[in-house]
């Protein structure tokens, strides 16, 4: 697992930027807890939301000062949200704050697979650094999961069994903001109960099982859209509750980015048997999240020869158009498919896959 990421609550700006909400979130309570006393926070403490503000007021909450507040903490969500020049005309001021004042940006959570930069103007992120300090808040790699799992069933007063944590991640995916919600129903749904186990989060979370996907990814691939609509139908059936889809979805876009991978080993004519050894030029190429070789290490050797197989039937052009309808779909579904219902949308996508 990675180790905990070092963060400086006294430094007099921050950015925070990562893979999921809540840890950003968890990130700028502590700036909280550890800037401001209770008392201080009533009159001490600001949050506002760049894209609701803009410029202009987020450069007011900066200069606002109050003789209740000798100190201050302003926290800015949606900083890039931001256009480039605004970030430009942003950077300065962050090298000049006001004394007592501390500022922690944060930036929206990167989207995709790709190797993301600190995703800021560049004349921000230089301001950034040099005043103060710049984190990126990474997930628990596929592996450490589960432990991550258990550890926050016990911050919210329960024991989960080991093999409920790992069936929890494989039913999700590496979604830690979706398994944060899985696992806080989890924690009402077994009530007064001391331990969580399998039976629990069957009975709760949504699954797919690795077999159940691969044999919805081979129908996308063969395009036998009604095959693909059947497979549909046996997990998530008519009558499925509200927000169900959302893990669906996350688990095709996770296949595609691994079959993505093999297929870009494959190009590069790495046998099924290095996949463990692979050449830091090629290594480094690979995402840090939904990564092959972590995805297929240990026992799971079998899974690099099924990926492998499953590249041979996209283009790199199919794979882009696919990963980018996955991207429309997630919107839709929380909140962006205007008047269509979620099976609608996810009916449309698995149609545009196949074609």
């Amino acid at each position: 697992m990675r180790g905990p990421t070092k963060i400086d609550t006294d430094a007099p700006v921050t950015l925070l930027y990562g893979e999921a909400d809540v840890l950003m979130e968890r990130a700028a309570r502590r700036f909280i807890e550890e800037t401001l006393s209770e008392s201080e926070r009533e009159y001490g403490l600001i949050l506002v939301d760049a894209d609701e503000v803009g410029l202009e007021g987020v450069v007011a909450e900066m200069q606002s000062g109050s003789l209740m507040a000798p100190r201050r903490l302003v926290i800015v969500r949606s900083v890039d949200a931001l256009t480039n020049r605004q970030q430009r005309d942003l950077a300065p001021r962050v090298n000049d704050l006001q004394p007592g004042l501390t500022l922690v940006l944060i930036a929206a959570k990167p989207q995709g697979d790709r190797r993301y930069g600190v995703p800021v103007a560049a004349d921000l992120r230089r301001a950034i650094d040099s005043a103060g300090q710049i984190v990126q808040l990474n997930a628990p790699r596929e592996g450490a999961l589960p432990g991550w799992v258990a550890a926050e069933m016990e911050a919210q007063g329960r024991v989960m069994q080991r093999d409920a944590a790992a069936m929890l991640c494989q039913n999700v995916g590496n979604d830690l903001d979706r398994l944060m919600r899985e696992i806080e129903k989890l924690a009402v749904y077994v009530g007064e109960r001391h331990e969580v186990t399998i039976d629990d989060v069957q009975a709760v979370s949504v699954r797919m099982t690795e077999a159940d996907i691969f044999e919805l990814m081979d129908a996308i691939g063969r395009k036998d859209a009604r095959a693909a609509l059947t497979m549909l139908d046996g997990v998530l059936p008519e009558g499925s509750e509200r927000g169900e889809f959302i893990p669906f979805v996350g688990m095709i876009a996770r296949q595609l980015r691994l079959i993505w991978q093999a297929r870009f080993l494959r190009q590069c004519k790495v046998p099924l048997n290095g996949i463990q050894d692979l050449p830091e030029e090629i290594a480094e190429k690979l995402p840090q999240r939904h990564n092959f070789v972590d995805a297929t290490s240990g026992r799971k050797g079998w899974l690099a020869e099924k990926f492998t197989k499953q590249a041979a039937m996209f283009s790199d052009g199919q794979l882009a158009r696919a990963i980018d309808r996955l991207c429309r779909a997630d919107q839709a579904l929380k909140g962006g498919g205007g008047r269509l219902d979620e099976r609608t949308v996810v009916e449309l996508l698995i149609a545009d896959l196949c074609r």
